[in-house]
């Protein structure tokens, strides 16, 4: 069962506590500003989150989601990344969109990802029931 922790316009996030794990879900176009908006939840959620059960992983659904700007896609490898993984997080599990436009935009991200070194360990994912499988394995 998940707990509605936070919600944007085209976006929420979510804490399902049998993991523990929060996600990130965006349907559509999402502004920038509201991405940006979520994310910085997404941070403090993460550190309570770690405070409260000493341990949280994160999902990006990305199903129904279309394209990010490039502006975004770096703040989140330079700034998002960094400040989750100083927060507690460890394990970041992403379901790969519909959209061919965003699965090109989810493919750079990974590459810069693996090029810069985070320390966050990245898996990608079909479906949210996989990537909860696999962080309820990883979070044991």
């Amino acid at each position: 069962m998940t707990a509605r922790l936070f919600t944007i316009d085209g976006g929420s996030l979510d804490f399902d506590a049998s993991v523990p794990c929060i996600i990130a879900t965006y349907t559509g176009f999402v502004l920038s500003e509201d991405f940006r908006s979520q994310c910085e939840e997404g941070l403090i959620q993460i550190r309570k989150k770690v405070a409260e059960h000493g341990k949280v992983a994160w999902i990006t659904n990305l199903t129904n989601s279309d394209i990010f700007c490039d502006e975004d896609v770096n703040w989140v490898l330079e700034y998002w990344n960094a400040n989750a993984y100083a927060g507690g997080l460890v394990y970041y599990a992403v379901v790969v969109p519909e959209n061919i436009f965003t699965t090109i935009n989810l493919n750079e991200y990974m590459e810069a990802h693996r090029q810069c070194k985070n320390p966050l360990v990245l898996n990608l994912f079909q479906d949210v029931e996989s990537a909860l499988g696999w962080l309820r394995e990883v979070m044991q």
